[in-house]
């Protein structure tokens, strides 16, 4: 009968975890849970980085096109502020919103777009231009180190007519 009393203890005892057992578990938990948030929270971040990017290349585009059919009065260009125009460089820049809707203010603005024209050579009233278009990120990205990150950057060549300040005003 002792024998028994002893088992039917050693049982009782047995049901149910230890305190220790109780933190490793809680502790590996909480520990898994901040991995799976970062995973999430950098899928968002790749997520938003793709999508600048596709319509950072449709505007890009969309300036190229633009200076092809010399609309500079027109949308998209009407928008850029001639930064420089020396040493046959022209330099224009524009601001952006997070809907890409042109706008003055530069703290408000979430991307800033940067066309350099440089001039090559002049044939007639017609120039090839070397054209470098960037645009970049006011803003950092949430795992990022960079404060302006550049979302996507294109060089072209274009013969187009000679560019000249009265465009512009």
């Amino acid at each position: 009968m002792n024998l028994c009393m002893k088992i039917k203890n050693r049982i009782n005892n047995d049901i149910g975890f230890t305190i220790a057992e109780l933190i490793i578990s809680v502790g590996t938990l909480a520990i898994l849970g901040v991995l799976i948030l970062l995973f999430f929270m950098s899928s968002k971040d790749v997520g938003l980085r793709t999508e600048e990017l596709d319509k950072s290349i449709y505007h890009t585009n969309n300036f190229i096109e633009s200076i092809k059919l010399e609309s500079w009065k027109e949308e998209p260009l009407n928008n850029f502020n001639v930064l420089n125009t020396e040493n046959n460089n022209t330099v224009l820049t524009s601001l952006f919103d997070e809907n890409w809707n042109p706008i003055k203010e530069e703290n408000e603005a979430l991307f800033r777009t940067n066309i350099t024209l440089k001039e090559e050579s002049i044939n007639m009233n017609k120039s090839l231009y070397d054209i470098n278009i960037e645009i970049v990120r006011q803003k950092g990205y949430f795992r990022s180190n960079e404060n302006t990150p550049v979302i996507h950057t294109i060089e072209t060549k274009l013969y187009i007519p000679t560019i000249n300040e009265e465009i512009f005003k």
